[in-house]
């Protein structure tokens, strides 16, 4: 959801640059907001990624051995 956000509020900032006479502040927009947006894909992609960590259980110990 944060990435359709992200992704539909940088298009409208770039149509909003490119239609109006001094677009300048709407375009750094648009560019900050695909740049968070590619971020936000890159780390649910790292995500996916990492493999799941089972925390497996230390075995008893005796106390004959110490």
């Amino acid at each position: 959801m944060k990435t359709k956000f992200l992704l539909f509020s940088a298009i409208i900032f770039l149509l909003l640059g490119w239609n109006s006479k001094d677009g300048v502040l709407f375009f750094f927009f648009a560019v900050h907001l695909f740049t968070l947006s590619i971020g936000v894909i890159l780390l649910k992609f790292e995500k996916n990624l990492q493999p799941r960590a089972r925390i497996e259980p230390l075995p008893p110990s005796d106390p004959a051995e110490s």
